[in-house]
């Protein structure tokens, strides 16, 4: 039980402090720089999908994103900014939440369920 123990804030310091001191002189003993830009990998859906997801939305009972992720193979936070999207352009409206997921329906069939006023 218990585990190895944590390092004091003063022994994190200095283990970066001397981390750095060895990357500078390693980059300097080769003349390349020390730390090249790390590429952000932002996931993005293209345009076709983006269309091609908000006509099936509209044909559908209940949206999650769940159901949007593996439909169209999306990871679920992608797929959640096209859902989040969706309703900010009014094409969805939000009919539940909770803390695991959010579940979505056309504004036709909203109005049809009373769920908004026409």
């Amino acid at each position: 039980m218990g585990g190895k123990k944590k390092p004091t804030i003063s022994q994190l310091a200095k283990k970066e402090s001397k981390e750095k001191e060895q990357t500078e002189k390693k980059g300097k003993g080769k003349g390349k720089a020390a730390e090249e830009p790390v590429k952000k990998i932002v996931a993005t859906v293209p345009a076709e999908l983006y269309d091609q997801i908000a006509k099936d939305v509209q044909k559908m009972e209940y949206v999650t994103t769940y159901l949007i992720s593996s439909k169209y193979g999306l990871k679920m936070g992608a797929a959640s900014r096209v859902l989040n999207d969706l309703v900010k352009r009014g094409e969805l409206v939000l009919v539940s939440r909770s803390h695991r997921m959010n579940v979505y329906t056309p504004v036709d069939r909203a109005k049809k369920l009373g769920l908004i006023n026409q």
